[in-house]
């Protein structure tokens, strides 16, 4: 533990890796034990507001109290089983109150990581022999990498299917491990798609929301569940078009199966 002023950061970057200079995987061991968790569940992490930000980033037009921890939810990108760290993957926005400082960090550098983990986003209410279906844009993708990395995710009827949609193939985090997956494991499909004109992608365009409507997904409510994170403009218009093919919003006072974690 490391006390800074007033201020307590508790945990440490053990790996920083740049998927693009705007989205960053973070490796980060907290002090004490890496703590039990259910795949899809959050962290909040945190920084003083005295940390440094790019040079080059748009001023802040407010500064925020030097000895107060800027705080924000991240999902966890690792599994459970990883007790050596836990894992974000994280869009770095200039003005962002958070991200712009925590792009200034390095291995070895320390920040402030929440003891407690929580979120409702997870498999839990599944039942074993249905489907699942899990779409993300951007840094949404976060949650399902840790689904999927877990083993208790794949009961033997299951088949699951990922979705991520990126503004360009670069920004297509996981892309590798997600192909070698699919390669090995047939009851894994994925599918990507970017927004934006790019070059060096030639595979579907568009948003992430067309694999339903193009019959590229095809789905049965009755045991294929739906997940979907990241932008809320793509949720709203999915949920939309989910709902009126049969799909219910999960919560707890009323099971369902379409889960949502809006990402802003």
């Amino acid at each position: 533990m490391f006390v800074l002023g007033l201020v307590v950061l508790n945990a440490a970057i053990t790996k920083r890796f740049e998927v693009t200079p705007d989205l960053i995987i973070f490796q980060i061991k907290p002090d004490t034990e890496v703590p039990d968790f259910s795949p899809g569940q959050y962290v909040a992490l945190g920084l003083p507001g005295s940390a440094a930000r790019p040079s080059n980033f748009p001023p802040e037009a407010q500064l925020p109290a030097p000895d107060k921890i800027i705080k924000r939810a991240y999902s966890i990108g690792s599994p459970p089983q990883q007790k050596e760290y836990l894992e974000f993957y994280i869009a770095i926005a200039p003005l962002g109150a958070l991200t712009s400082r925590l792009a200034m960090l390095h291995e070895g550098d320390r920040l402030f990581m929440n003891p407690k983990i929580t979120g409702t986003f997870t498999l839990h209410e599944v039942p074993a022999d249905h489907n699942l279906i899990l779409v993300s844009t951007g840094t949404g993708i976060a949650p399902y990498m840790s689904m999927l990395r877990t083993e208790s995710s794949w009961t033997p009827q299951r088949r699951i299917t990922l979705l991520h949609g990126a503004r360009h193939a670069q920004d297509l985090a996981y892309r590798e491990e997600l192909l070698a997956l699919a390669a090995r494991e047939p009851r894994f499909t994925y599918h990507a798609i970017v927004s934006r004109e790019d070059p060096a992608w030639h595979g579907p365009r568009g948003y992430v929301q067309s694999f339903f409507n193009d019959g590229t997904i095809v789905l049965d409510p009755r045991v294929d569940h739906v997940f979907m994170c990241g932008n809320p403009g793509m949720i709203d218009q999915t949920q939309k078009y989910l709902e009126a093919h049969g799909y219910t919003v999960h919560s707890k006072r009323v099971p369902g199966n379409l889960h949502l974690e809006k990402y802003w």
